[in-house]
């Protein structure tokens, strides 16, 4: 399965999307600003979930998310 990096699960769609990506059996990295509001999916899915703290206006957390993401 792939692996996705999704930015704003928090709450609504990217938090959908993640849940969605999750169900069908694929890795994610879901991100937000702060990470305890996406750490319930690590709890959820286990390994296949990665919860990052993000915030898509910085660059270097922008190339931390992803470093993280394709080692995960």
């Amino acid at each position: 399965m792939s692996a996705w990096l999704i930015t704003g699960c928090s709450t609504g769609i990217g938090r959908e999307i993640a849940r969605a990506a999750l169900e069908a059996g694929h890795h994610v990295a879901a991100t937000a600003r702060r990470k305890d509001a996406v750490s319930d999916f690590v709890d959820e899915f286990g390994d296949r979930a990665l919860a990052l703290s993000l915030d898509v206006t910085d660059r270097d957390q922008i190339a931390a998310a992803v470093a993280a993401t394709e080692s995960a």
